[in-house]
């Protein structure tokens, strides 16, 4: 029985380590760069309410991730706590309420960012700050799973 419980505690854990290191894009557009400072070169562009993964810091750079595994280095002032997820499939229906039968009032790309708002099941509450909200399936997004009950600051 101890067993069991140690390695389901091994198989858990680093689930709940990536959650608690996701931070996303504060502002409009950030460089990402292919090092810990302002003199290495932008390697890709976030956008606003991308949600990335710290990987390590150094000084006041964080390598971080993205759903696809692609690093870079982003200061860390460009980053917050603010819960988002990202489209990780070609096309995302952006539906009325959290199931199949809502209506869909928007169709999202891939690699659209937006804010997460609630959760319900399996569906996620979304915005883009703009004229998109609505509800999303947890398995066309990647980020956040589900909103902190009070947002949460970056650590870094």
């Amino acid at each position: 029985m101890i067993f069991k419980l140690l390695f389901l505690s091994a198989l858990l854990l680093p689930a709940l380590a990536t959650a608690e290191n996701i931070l996303s894009v504060a502002p409009e557009k950030a460089n990402v760069r292919s090092g810990p400072g302002g003199e290495y070169d932008v390697v890709w562009e976030a956008a606003r309410y991308y949600p990335l993964e710290v990987l390590d810091k150094d000084g006041n750079w964080l390598r971080i991730s993205d759903y696809e595994n692609e690093e870079g280095w982003i200061h860390r002032t460009l980053l917050s706590g603010v819960p988002t997820v990202v489209v990780t499939s070609r096309k995302a229906n952006v539906r009325g309420g959290p199931g199949m039968e809502h209506d869909i009032l928007w169709v999202l790309d891939k690699e659209y960012s937006l804010k997460l708002l609630d959760a319900a099941g399996d569906w996620l509450k979304v915005s883009d700050g703009g004229e998109v909200s609505g509800w999303i399936h947890k398995s066309v997004a990647w980020g956040f799973s589900e909103p902190p009950s009070v947002e949460k600051s970056p650590a870094y």
